[in-house]
């Protein structure tokens, strides 16, 4: 009997301490309050840039659309697959970048394979995987460059890179 007795004044005693002035129950959090901010900034910062760099930190050139086939390493006129969309490029040093959107990576394997003996360029090398990827590697012009392009689903893109020889 005597456990019991214990053991209700025990639980009489813990949960009197729930309530109450002891701090832990319905106390107001007043230091919480006055710790928060009393204003937030309402204006944008004013100096952000107002347009898109045209250069790269290593010195690198960036163009968009068909002017990348304006690129100093690109020679004039290397033939583009019809329906392709020249989407951009980059150039640094003796390196220049086009990137191609709009056409399968079969439609480009087939288009090279003609168009670049057709216009002066010798093939160095040619791999593809119908349907998936093509790379195709060429040479003349004063450049030497690669042809890669891929496609899944609908995304179909290519990269055309030329270094000056």
């Amino acid at each position: 009997m005597a456990a019991v007795a214990t053991g209700a004044g025990l639980a009489l005693l813990l949960v009197g301490g729930c309530g109450g002035s002891s701090g832990y129950g319905n106390a107001t959090s007043s230091a919480a309050s006055s710790s928060a901010p009393s204003s937030l900034p309402t204006g944008l910062p004013t100096g952000l840039p107002t347009a898109l760099p045209t250069g790269l930190p290593g010195g690198e050139q960036v163009t968009n659309g068909a002017d990348a086939l304006k690129e100093p390493n690109v020679p004039a006129g290397f033939p583009i697959p019809p329906g392709a969309k020249v989407n951009g490029g980059t150039s640094g040093n003796s390196q220049s970048t086009v990137a191609l959107t709009g056409v399968s990576d079969t439609a480009v394997a087939n288009f090279y394979r003609t168009a670049l003996p057709a216009a002066g360029y010798t093939i160095t090398s040619d791999n593809q995987i119908p349907g998936l990827a093509t790379a195709i590697g060429f040479r003349g012009h004063g450049v030497t460059g690669n042809i890669d392009a891929a496609g899944v689903g609908t995304s179909n893109g290519a990269i055309l890179t030329f270094r000056k020889q």
